[in-house]
């Protein structure tokens, strides 16, 4: 069975916000990579991507994720099933890569130290090996045999590549930008090593310059659809740009100007056309996060409506006149306390997500004019006055959200 801990590069016991950030940190790997060189390695790319729904539903599911640990502690290891007798040569060579191809890997490190043993000045046995042990979860040793690979063979764009891709995976990014960088150099035909840089760049937070570059990878091969769909990627990641992330809740801003850019990037995501569902879940996500910064929160103090909304009732039968005033400006007052979530969210970036739903309830209750407790005993001498100063300022203040609510009001009716 496949070993997803070890396809991700994450410990048995990660938490899910840790499995979700890197299976969407390998998603995009795995897009770059069905561009790579070798067919071999594209395929190995696109049966991964094929796995994700398959990840998501088992390990951010408590109950199947227990049931898939209980299956790989009782999994017994696989036994080798190739006679290297059988391969000579270049033959040895491409069983290698096939049996990476489709995931074979205990298998492919076998064929690729009889390869190296009996051929020990062969660069491209040396690379299959590094390769495979990669795969296996030996970076070290991967890149060791890389460097003997191009030792034997320096010109070779591919292998500078490849030892790219294994410094990315280990987040070394100044090192993977070097072999990119040098593949370029020897290769510059070869649209797979620009955009791996560029995706470098935009897991660096360097978003123009890796949408760029990605750009132009798009603009060279317009029927590729994995380039796109890294361009896609790179567009709302960029979204995000200016944007907090508070663990348990997810990302935060408190800039109407961060909306409008991440707006902006999500239109580029779409006009792509591609019909991709990895895309299409962080175009959800980004959709998400903008109905969640453009949701309309009450944040005033809730005395202060109950209060004029008893009074009015109360009154209405011994004066008309100031039943009605307090119910008026008891209403005008709720609405001009109705809020964007995203001029709210200051408070709870800055308490960083600890018990989200409290520090959210908190600031609804104590953000802007109208918060604190008001006395039962004085509401009534104090609200004929304060009530409407602080529903006129809070109108102003939350005009905008005010204007959306009632043209929705008016396209209801």
């Amino acid at each position: 069975m496949v070993n997803y801990y070890v396809l991700l590069g994450v410990s048995q016991d990660a938490s899910a916000e840790e499995i979700r950030l890197r299976l969407k940190e390998r998603r995009r790997i795995w897009t770059q990579r069905q561009n790579a060189p070798r067919l071999e390695q594209q395929h190995e790319a696109a049966n991964n991507l094929r796995l994700v729904p398959e990840i998501e539903a088992t390990l951010l599911n408590s109950t199947a994720r227990e049931q898939y640990d209980g299956q790989l502690r009782t999994a017994s290891p696989k036994d080798t099933t190739v006679d290297t007798k059988d391969f000579q040569g270049e033959d040895l060579l491409n069983e290698g890569w096939r049996l990476i191809s489709v995931g074979n890997i205990p298998d492919a490190l076998m064929v690729a130290t009889t390869l190296t043993s009996s051929q020990p000045q062969k660069a491209d046995g040396w690379a299959l090996l590094g390769y495979a042990r990669a795969r296996w979860g030996d970076t070290d040793d991967a890149v060791t045999h890389y460097k003997q690979a191009l030792q034997l063979r320096p010109n070779k764009a591919s292998f500078y590549y490849e030892l790219g891709n294994l410094y990315e995976d280990a987040e070394e990014w100044r090192e993977a930008m070097e072999q990119y960088q040098r593949a370029i150099q020897i290769d510059s035909q070869t649209t797979a090593y620009r955009a791996a840089v560029g995706s470098v760049l935009v897991k660096n937070e360097l978003y123009q310059e890796g949408i760029e570059y990605l750009e132009k990878c798009v603009r060279e091969e317009s029927s590729n659809d994995g380039y796109k769909a890294l361009l896609g990627f790179a567009y709302t990641e960029s979204a995000y740009r200016n944007w907090t992330y508070v663990k348990d809740i997810g990302y935060l801003t408190t800039k109407k100007v961060d909306l409008q850019q991440a707006e902006s990037f999500l239109a580029k995501a779409r006009s792509l056309g591609l019909a991709d569902a990895n895309l299409d879940s962080s175009i959800d996500d980004v959709e998400e996060a903008l109905a969640a910064a453009r949701k309309k929160r009450f944040h005033g103090n809730p005395l202060a409506v109950a209060g004029a909304a008893i009074l009015g009732v109360v009154l209405l039968s011994d004066s008309f006149v100031y039943g009605l005033y307090f119910l008026v400006f008891g209403a005008l007052y709720g609405l001009s306390c109705m809020t964007l979530q995203y001029r709210l969210n200051k408070r709870v970036i800055e308490g960083g997500g600890e018990t989200s739903m409290s520090a959210i309830k908190d600031a609804f209750r104590t953000e802007g004019v109208g918060g604190g407790c008001a006395v039962m005993v004085l509401m009534f001498v104090v609200i004929m006055v304060a009530l409407p100063l602080v529903t006129a300022w809070n109108l102003f203040k939350n005009r905008e959200t005010v204007l959306e609510i009632l043209a929705e009001l008016r396209q209801k009716k």
